[in-house]
């Protein structure tokens, strides 16, 4: 029995069918969904944060400016991570820039927020610390991780869902899957 002779490498099934293109592979939309919840988890908690400590302010008094400047920082961001999911959810690569930025700046607001406020660890007391032996901004930071209250822990969770949304949304295959949208 002879089996023919010919260009066996060459020879075989050809995935492109003439008269049609070419269609790119689609890639995985899981990276880009989970940077789009992730985004929408970051505005969720730091939105909620902002609402919560609004609400513990008495009737009648009035925040000092950079109390009203540390809001609008937060507020600001809020949108930036809500813009950005839903540009990522409409497939658009500017969604995961504008996620990228949103979870740098809630690290940052997060971070900064004892030195743009002053008293703002007032805000995280669940029984009353001594403030004096490590400082304003020492105590912040003691009083972000033992989760006292609940400005502690939103001001947290906001910081730590942002950790992960800097690492998902950086991904290769989010902007590969999003550059690959049909327009």
């Amino acid at each position: 029995m002879a089996y023919p002779q010919g260009n066996w490498q060459q020879g075989g099934y050809s995935p492109q069918t003439p008269g049609y293109p070419q269609q790119p592979p689609r890639g995985n939309p899981a990276p880009a969904v989970i940077a789009g919840v992730l985004g929408l988890g970051v505005a969720g908690t730091l939105g909620y944060q902002c609402v919560d400590l609004l609400m513990d302010i008495p009737d009648g008094f009035s925040l000092p400016g950079r109390w009203t400047a540390m809001i609008v920082a937060h507020l600001v961001v809020v949108a930036i991570a809500l813009l950005g999911a839903v540009l990522v959810f409409a497939r658009r690569i500017a969604g995961a820039f504008l996620l990228l930025a949103a979870a740098l700046l809630t690290v940052l607001v997060v971070l900064v927020d004892p030195v743009l406020a002053n008293g703002i660890a007032v805000t995280m007391l669940g029984a009353a610390p001594d403030i004096s032996a490590t400082g304003e901004v020492g105590a912040y930071y003691e009083l972000l991780v033992e989760f006292g209250n609940e400005q502690a822990v939103l001001r947290f969770l906001a910081a730590c869902v942002a950790l992960v949304l800097l690492v998902i949304a950086a991904l290769p295959p989010v902007l590969n899957y999003l550059r690959r949208a049909p327009r």
